[in-house]
């Protein structure tokens, strides 16, 4: 749990030092200065990758885990989603190792195939939550239904409150799938997918840190085997 605290708070920062470069090329700041940001960028980045050495090892764990869970949403989606993420993991230490010449390796093939299994993962996470969320007002809508036909609640009062509820109900899935959805950027980026600003990529960077911060600190907050 602490090392995780620690890689995410450091991938905030890292993400900030990119956000303001980028702020500070815009605004024609001194290369000298902008220059110590991308440094900060590229240092904070090698050491993410050092104290993420081995956890793809975690990953494989927690598929292991899942592979044959009752839930057929979590059995299919967070199983490959972590077996993709571990090979992720698992390529991205291989570039490290290539980046300090203990290995010889096609760093550029590499980190393509990196980029597609993190994206791989990414979307998986996304097809979950987009199941999840679906079951969710499937049941919000039939209570509903049920509820002003048998009026337990005035039509015009039906959707009063709801939304504050269902927030503080499922904060888990909603957290989860605004983060995926700004991780989901980034290997696009990378791809070549989309074009997006390296100030845009350091601000949906930040938004997904601290998301991940916040359900290391708060559990609840926390969607199940994530």
């Amino acid at each position: 749990m602490n090392i995780l605290i620690v890689i995410f708070f450091f991938r905030f920062v890292q993400y900030g030092s990119k956000t303001t470069w980028h702020y500070m090329e815009k605004n024609d700041f001194d290369d000298k200065s902008i220059e110590k940001f991308k440094q900060l960028e590229q240092s904070l980045a090698a050491f993410r990758k050092v104290l993420r050495f081995g956890r793809f090892i975690d990953s494989l764990h927690t598929a292991l885990r899942t592979v044959n869970h009752s839930d057929k949403t979590i059995r299919f989606c967070v199983t490959f989603s972590k077996i993709a993420h571990s090979l992720y993991l698992f390529c991205d230490h291989f570039l490290w190792l290539s980046r300090n010449n203990l290995i010889q390796i096609n760093a550029s093939s590499w980190g393509q195939v990196s980029n597609k299994y993190w994206l791989l993962s990414i979307v998986l996470n996304l097809v979950r939550d987009a199941i999840e969320l679906n079951n969710l007002f499937k049941a919000i809508l039939k209570k509903k239904i049920l509820n002003t036909l048998n009026r337990k609640v005035a039509p015009k009062d039906v959707f009063t409150g709801e939304a504050v509820q269902f927030v503080r109900s499922h904060k888990d899935l909603l957290i989860d799938t605004v983060k995926n959805s700004c991780d989901l950027m980034l290997p696009l980026t990378n791809l070549g997918f989309i074009r997006l600003s390296p100030g845009t990529i350091g601000v949906v960077g930040m938004i997904s840190s601290v998301l991940s911060l916040y359900t290391l600190l708060d559990q609840k907050a926390k969607l199940p085997y994530t």
